[in-house]
């Protein structure tokens, strides 16, 4: 059974303020919690904030890493097409070059065959030509023996064959040689002209001299192919001596039939 006491307001005062004192200290802690949460929740979310940064910043230093990846292999990419191209254009170029080579060594071939069959022709109307002293050729070729003598002299020499040559350490065509013998015997009306080389001016040779039916010693005669041969004559006939592919050659004036005969004037 409760029993119930009744306090006076005197004893009712203390218990009035221990409650009041109580709810005070509650006060004061529910307003401490309540001022925390916002600073906790505030570190919180700085927390995430920076965690974020830190990741986006990583994720940036990646991407960074492979972007300078990709612009590496990109360079080296580039570097690799030029040197193709480099290298392709080189390849190209050589082959030019081979191909180059390969149509000289043919016009050689053609050349060296060509100089073959017409040696192989010359062979058989060479002539044979000895003179032992000047005085026999004196004798045989009065006013021409120092044109004789200086070829059979440069034919002691085993001079060789070569287009377009210009000396005798070159060597000579038959037209170069032709007019190398003229420049150096001083025939009158072939002088160059300024500029002008052995090898050229001796593609106007036949239009220089002047023409004739009746070839003497020393005069030229000219067959097909471009030969160009010193007249002569001795017992034994007419012969013709100049530069061939087989070297400084004697044949028979028949040989081959004459283009024409060209009169040379001796100084």
């Amino acid at each position: 059974m409760k029993v119930s006491v009744s306090l006076t307001p005197g004893d009712r005062l203390p218990v009035l303020l221990e409650r009041i004192k109580r709810r005070e200290k509650y006060a004061r802690i529910r307003a401490v919690l309540y001022s925390l949460v916002p600073v906790a929740l505030t570190v919180i979310l700085l927390d995430y904030a920076n965690s974020s940064v830190r990741k986006a910043q990583n994720e940036v230093a990646a991407l960074k890493t492979e972007a300078t990846t990709y612009t590496t292999q990109i360079d080296t990419l580039k570097k690799n097409t030029e040197t193709y191209q480099t290298q392709s254009q080189s390849a190209q170029g050589n082959a030019e070059n081979y191909k180059n080579q390969v149509t000289e060594l043919q016009a050689q071939l053609t050349e060296t065959q060509k100089a073959l069959s017409e040696a192989v022709s010359l062979s058989r109307a060479q002539r044979t030509i000895d003179y032992a002293n000047p005085k026999e050729l004196a004798s045989r070729f009065p006013g021409s023996e120092k044109l004789l003598l200086d070829i059979l002299d440069l034919r002691q020499r085993r001079l060789k064959w070569k287009v377009g040559g210009q000396s005798p350490q070159e060597g000579f065509d038959s037209s170069s040689f032709a007019m190398y013998i003229l420049k150096q015997t001083r025939a009158s009306g072939i002088d160059l002209r300024p500029g002008e080389s052995l090898s050229e001016a001796s593609h106007s040779l036949y239009d220089k001299l002047t023409a004739t039916t009746k070839p003497q010693t020393g005069d030229l005669v000219f067959y097909p192919a471009g030969y160009a041969m010193f007249y002569f004559a001795d017992p034994q006939g007419p012969f013709v001596l100049g530069m061939t592919p087989v070297g400084i050659t004697a044949l028979k004036s028949d040989f081959a039939k004459p283009v024409g005969y060209r009169q040379v004037q001796w100084r």
